[in-house]
């Protein structure tokens, strides 16, 4: 069956695997080293005493010895790190259980905004001045309340003769509201009016008190990223997480101070978990890491003498890293920095139309190298990598290396673990089927992969999956039954008209799916409203081959 064009995956925006599960089975092995000391005895009982005989009887015992301990120890491991998985992902489920979802943005109801830049009537306040060199002058109450508090707190860190002072940031916030200096903008936030004249700028940012209230802004909003950013990979909290950086990526992107500045160790590392969690965010919405200068603002702002893995990390995002990055402890986050440059190379190599054959081999080559350093806890990574090679698999032309990447990649996923990277692994594998010539087969992964796509609010997988089953269906009507049932029994005028509704929501969830329109124009369809979704598919036990 000829493919529709429009059947191509997109290749995932970071990469390793978890190697050889099973292969060392137990039971397998014990049986094999008790063949070995089976052999040893009938070659050492039925030749005697020759001396040749007994030291090969000897390596065969130590070798059956040698083989239980291996499997012993493999079996530990695995335990072990099955225990650390668990761990991880009870830290994660804590870290994300008391979100409160954002709701639903409310229709004409207006926002105050926050005049910038504030007025200066003050004569001289460091307090006051710490808040005003601060790179947002607009702060949620909770946020607001941390940069106070380390306001107060950052005096009384130092030797002084003075006592320290009585008030809490509570009470500084509600004095400094009465006196008009913050004014309240309702949705808790409030707004910065008032600021003094001194001290300047130079004399504030290595005093104690900025130098303490930036770190504190900048974890209270690092601290929700990270957890946001964990939330868009739950089924439960995807959509409200989505909405969350929707709202709040643009005030994120402005938290990065001025290069001129030198920053204190703390908010280079927040700015880093800020700058992690976009990338999570980026990589949803299908946009590069550094596609609004975070990458770049990072990068100007850190030391590579003093942080040097951060550094080359924040070039490497911003497309600068022309290098292979050299060795740095700790040892994990070295190896699995070489394995996203590795597999940003690959990436770079497939940038084009029609990648030749022997770009598809040192793309693969790449991505081997990335699956084989990431650490195994990153599981994301590895799937990734493990879709991406399978993606170079089918234009070589090599279904069953695809098939058995896929398959790796599909058993990484079970038990909940990476959703947006199991629906991706069944989106690829729909491609498979179809190019193999088995259209059922790739509808039905085509289904199961929208299913997924949908439970994570993720418009860009949908509307890949709709534009993969609106044009098969458009190639093929007489498939339309299994993804619209047949009460009332359909025809093919109404399969094109759903197919075309598809493709039409593939259009507007993902601007950039050209063949949506191609095959709307087929069957027909002026672009309309969307139909009946297609049937959801049950999700299979995985059966393999």
């Amino acid at each position: 069956m000829t493919q529709p064009r429009g059947h191509e995956s997109a290749p995932q925006t970071t990469p390793r695997s978890s190697i050889w599960e099973g292969v060392l089975g137990t039971a397998e092995v014990v049986a094999w080293a008790l063949v070995l000391e089976l052999g040893r005895n009938i070659v050492v009982n039925s030749l005697g005493d020759n001396s040749a005989v007994k030291v090969i009887g000897g390596l065969l015992r130590g070798l059956a010895v040698v083989v239980v301990l291996a499997a012993g120890t493999y079996v530990v491991y695995r335990r072990v790190e099955k225990f650390r998985e668990r761990l991880r992902t009870e830290r994660e489920l804590a870290l994300i259980a008391e979100l409160v979802e954002p709701g639903e943005p409310v229709r004409f109801v207006g926002a105050r905004d926050c005049p910038d830049p504030p007025q200066e009537v003050l004569d001289h306040d460091p307090t006051l001045a710490a808040l005003r060199d601060l790179p947002v002058h607009e702060f949620e109450t909770a946020a607001l309340l941390a940069v106070l508090s380390a306001i107060l707190d950052a005096p009384t860190r130092l030797p002084s003769d003075s006592p320290p002072q009585q008030r809490n940031a509570a009470l500084l916030l509600e004095d400094l509201a009465v006196r008009g200096i913050v004014a309240y903008l309702g949705a808790d936030r409030y707004c910065l009016r008032k600021t003094p004249r001194l001290p300047v700028l130079a004399e504030v940012v290595t005093g104690p008190r900025w130098q303490a209230a930036l770190p504190a802004l900048l974890h209270h909003y690092a601290d929700r990223a990270t957890r946001w950013a964990i939330a868009l990979e739950s089924v439960r909290f995807a959509k409200g997480a989505r909405r969350w950086f929707e709202a709040e990526e643009p005030y994120l992107r402005k938290l990065f101070p001025a290069p001129s500045v030198r920053l204190p160790a703390a908010a280079i590392h927040e700015l880093a978990r800020i700058v992690d969690a976009l990338d999570v965010w980026y990589a949803r919405k299908g946009l590069s890491e550094n596609t609004s200068g975070v990458a770049d603002a990072l990068r100007r702002l850190t030391d590579p003498d003093e942080f040097p893995l951060r550094a080359d990390l924040a070039e490497l995002r911003a497309g600068r890293l022309q290098r292979r990055p050299p060795k740095y402890r700790p040892r994990g986050l070295s190896t699995s920095l070489s394995a996203r440059w590795a597999h940003y190379t690959a990436l770079d190599r497939l940038a084009v139309a029609s990648p030749s054959p022997l770009v598809l081999v040192d793309a693969e080559n790449q991505l081997e190298a990335a699956w084989w350093l990431l650490p195994r806890a990153d599981v994301a990574g590895e799937v990734c990598a493990l879709i991406n090679l399978a993606v170079v698999h089918l234009h070589q032309g090599r279904l069953d290396a695809a098939q058995d990447r896929l398959e790796l990649a599909e058993a990484l996923t079970r038990a909940g673990r990476y959703p947006a990277g199991r629906a991706h692994v069944f989106e690829t594998l729909g491609i498979l089927w179809w190019t193999r010539g088995e259209p059922r087969r790739a509808l039905r992964h085509w289904q199961r992969a929208l299913t997924g796509y949908r439970e994570l609010d993720d418009d860009l997988g949908t509307g890949r999956c709709l534009q993969h089953l609106g044009s098969a269906v458009v190639v093929a009507p007489e498939y339309g039954g299994l993804l619209l049932g047949t009460d009332p029994p359909l025809t093919r005028a109404e399969v094109l008209r759903q197919a075309g509704g598809w493709l039409a929501e593939a259009s507007r969830l993902h601007p950039d799916a050209l063949h949506a329109q191609h095959y709307a124009r087929q069957a027909g369809s002026t672009l309309g409203a969307v139909g009946d979704w297609p049937l959801p598919a049950p999700e299979p036990h995985w059966t393999g081959r």
